[in-house]
């Protein structure tokens, strides 16, 4: 009995380590409102416009940036972020929604203070570190299969 407790406890504890490493991955809303076929990226942010294959393209892993040499390293000073940003330019608003890599140490609306062109004047900048938060509320399902081996161990052991 001690062994297939262990055996369970062994199984659960690598379980819980690969969806760890899953739900530590960040996904946000890639999109700009100012593209065709974009009106779901508007504010305020309406997903049940949102056709699947946008879905698709538009809600991405953001794990790690484009071009980064090893992309399942982690990084001491960056992070992984969702970024929200309402400009005007050229006297039209833009929202644009996308992936950020910020220092770990940044404050929330670091990215008001980023360098634009005179023609693009920031007026909303934030980021954000969960799920799909630069758009509509989402919860994925890795958080939930993160608690189950645990769970079922627990009950097991008992």
């Amino acid at each position: 009995m001690a062994r297939s407790g262990f055996l369970i406890i062994a199984v659960a504890v690598i379980i819980m380590a690969i969806n760890f490493e899953r739900a530590s991955a960040i996904k946000c809303w890639r999109c700009s409102s100012d593209a065709s076929n974009a009106a779901f990226c508007n504010d305020p942010f309406d997903s049940s416009i949102i056709s699947e294959q946008q879905r698709r393209w538009s809600y991405v892993d953001c794990s790690y940036p484009p071009g980064q040499l090893n992309p399942y390293g982690p990084s001491n000073t960056q992070r992984a972020v969702c970024k929200k940003t309402k400009q005007l330019v050229n006297d039209r608003y833009v929202i644009s929604r996308s992936c950020f890599w910020e220092n770990v140490n940044a404050p929330r609306d670091e990215c008001m203070h980023s360098s634009t062109p005179s023609y693009i004047k920031t007026e909303f900048c934030e980021t954000c570190s969960t799920d799909g938060c630069n758009g509509a509320a989402q919860y994925g399902p890795i958080a939930l299969l993160v608690a189950i081996p645990a769970v079922i161990a627990k009950i097991l052991i008992l």
